[in-house]
C-alpha cells in the first residue's frame, strides 16, 4: 500500500479547533457552541476524508480506540488478529444505527483489531431506515439524505467514475489507490442515500521506530529448517542444487549467507512485516541473486530470517549452476530436456522465432512450478526458474 502524509491536514484541523474555542469563550458564547467548535469544522477539501456524523467530526484514518470512544460498539470479535497490510470490514452500532467500518493494519506486526486503525465507514439506505434521524455532512455542504446528484457535482466537480444502475447511481471520487469516496443516489428521487468513504493510508515513517527495535535473532521457523543431504529424483520436493549447495525451498536467507552469499544492503528490505515479503539481493562469485523472501512469522523480522521461495538462473546476469531433481540442468541441450519434460505436466507458454518457453505446473498446485526458456539457435536451456512456496 502507498503511504501518504496527512499530518498537515490533521494539524490544521487541531489548530482551527483550539483557536476557535478561545475566541468563542472570550465572546461569552454558550458552552454547547464552544464544545462544537472544539470538535473542529469540516475541511473544504473533499480529499481530507472527513465527515460529520450527528455533529461528531471523523478524520480517516483514525485510531480504533478514538472511533469507539465516540460511542460505537463493535458487533464483531475485536480480538480477531489482523496481519500487516491487511484489512477487514467490521460492523459497529450506536443507538439504532449500524455502520460498516474498515479496520486495517499497516504496522509491522500482527495485532488484534482493537489495536488497528479505522480507515473509513459506509452507510446504505437500509441502515438509515432504522435510524432516519441520522445526519451525515461532508465537505462543501454535501449531506446524506439531502443533497442530490446535481448538488454534489456542482460542489465537488465531475466524479472519477460514474455507475448507473437500475435503482441507483454511484459517483466515485478517487484520490489514489485505497483513497476513495463513493456516493449513492436513488434513481427516482436523485437524493444521496448511501456512501462509502475509504482512506487506508498512514503517515510516512510511521513504522520507523518499531523497525528499529526488530530483533535479528533467528525465528522458530528458521531454527526448524533442515538442509537436505541429497538432491533425489522427486522434482516436486523443493530441493535444488544451486550455486554449489543443496537447498530445500523455502530456505532462510541466512542459509544462503552461510554458504558464501553476501547481502547487498542497499538493495534489500532490512525489515519485513509479519507475513509479508521483502526484497533481497545477494552476491556470490561476482554474480547477483535477487528476489522476494517471505516472513513466515506473525511479527516483523529482518530479511535474513525470511524465506526464499524460488531460485532463478539465466545465461546473462545470474549464471549460477542449477540442477533440479530428475536431471533438469542449466545449459543442458533441448534434446536432453525434452525426454524429461515428457514425464511431467508441461505446456508451451510461448514460442517465438528465437525462444521457446515451457511451464511445468501440477493441477491445483499453484505453489509449485518450473519455467524454462530454450534458445533455439543454441538449442540449449538459457534460463530456469524453480518455485516452491
Amino acid at each position: 500500500m502507498k503511504e501518504r502524509v496527512f499530518a498537515f491536514l490533521l494539524a490544521c484541523g487541531l489548530c482551527l479547533a483550539t483557536c476557535g474555542t478561545a475566541a468563542l469563550a472570550a465572546e461569552g458564547e454558550t458552552e454547547a457552541t464552544a464544545a462544537e467548535a472544539a470538535e473542529g469544522e469540516l475541511s473544504d477539501d473533499i480529499y481530507s476524508f472527513q465527515l460529520k456524523l450527528d455533529g461528531d467530526l471523523y478524520q480517516f484514518p483514525m485510531a480504533y480506540a478514538d472511533f469507539v470512544a465516540k460511542g460505537w460498539t463493535c458487533v464483531e470479535d475485536e480480538t480477531m488478529e489482523i496481519s500487516p497490510n491487511y484489512y477487514d470490514s467490521f460492523r459497529f452500532t450506536k443507538g439504532n444505527l449500524e455502520v460498516y467500518a474498515e479496520v486495517f493494519n499497516l504496522g509491522l506486526n500482527t495485532v488484534a483489531a482493537s489495536e488497528c486503525m479505522i480507515g473509513g465507514m459506509s452507510i446504505d439506505h437500509f441502515q438509515l431506515e432504522d435510524a432516519p434521524e441520522t445526519v451525515v455532512e461532508f465537505p462543501k455542504g454535501v449531506s446524506l439524505g439531502v443533497s442530490t446528484l446535481d448538488d454534489v457535482k456542482a460542489a465537488w466537480g465531475e466524479a472519477t467514475d460514474t455507475y448507473e444502475g437500475d435503482s441507483y447511481t454511484e459517483l466515485t471520487y478517487e484520490y489514489d489507490i485505497y483513497q476513495t469516496i463513493e456516493l449513492n443516489f436513488d434513481v427516482e428521487t436523485g437524493i444521496m442515500n448511501g456512501f462509502d468513504m475509504e482512506n487506508l493510508t498512514q503517515e510516512e515513517g510511521a513504522n520507523d521506530a518499531a523497525a528499529a527495535e526488530v530483533s535479528g535473532e533467528p525465528t522458530e521457523a528458521v531454527l526448524a529448517y533442515e538442509a537436505p543431504t541429497e538432491l533425489g529424483d522427486d522434482v516436486h520436493s523443493g530441493i535444488v542444487d544451486f550455486a554449489g549447495n543443496l537447498y530445500q525451498l523455502p530456505t532462510p536467507v541466512s542459509v544462503f549467507l552461510e554458504n558464501g552469499f553476501q547481502l547487498k544492503p542497499e538493495d534489500c528490505d532490512p525489515v519485513v512485516a509479519g507475513g509479508d515479503t521483502g526484497w533481497f539481493s545477494m552476491i556470490k562469485d561476482g554474480k547477483e541473486f535477487r528476489g522476494l523472501a517471505r516472513n513466515k512469522d506473525a511479527n516483523a523480522t529482518t530479511i535474513e530470517n525470511c524465506f526464499v521461495t524460488s531460485v532463478d538462473v539465466d545465461s546473462y546476469d545470474s549464471d549460477f549452476p542449477l540442477t533440479l531433481p530428475g536431471g533438469i540442468t542449466h545449459h543442458m541441450s533441448a534434446d536432453e530436456l525434452m525426454p524429461i519434460l515428457e514425464t511431467l505436466n508441461y505446456e508451451v507458454s510461448s514460442d517465438t522465432d528465437d525462444y521457446t518457453y515451457y511451464n511445468v505446473q501440477e493441477k491445483d498446485n499453484y505453489d509449485w512450478g518450473i519455467t524454462i526458456a530454450v534458445n533455439k539457435e543454441e538449442n540449449a536451456v538459457i534460463s530456469i526458474e524453480y518455485e516452491n512456496r
